[in-house]
């Protein structure tokens, strides 16, 4: 059985004692998952500069219609 918390303010009191005793059970398996998806800077720049290229005309966008009709005359 698996059960997902998220808590907003890990910072709080009451939230540092609740993680800390769950943590004391040997039947509770816990993991420091963050479940935001982030982006490296690297990333963010390479994405900016893709989104520009295509607002500017430099690059060829397709519809979906045209991407679909493309792979199925392969």
């Amino acid at each position: 059985m698996a059960f997902t918390f998220y808590i907003d303010d890990t910072s709080s009191p009451n939230a540092k004692a609740f993680l800390e005793y769950i943590k004391t059970l040997d039947f509770i398996r816990t993991t420091d998952e963050n479940p935001e998806f982030s982006l490296s800077k690297e990333q963010l720049e390479t994405l900016e500069d893709r989104r520009n290229a295509r607002i500017n005309g430099d690059v060829k966008t397709h519809s979906w219609e045209e991407v679909t009709d493309f792979a199925r005359s392969k």
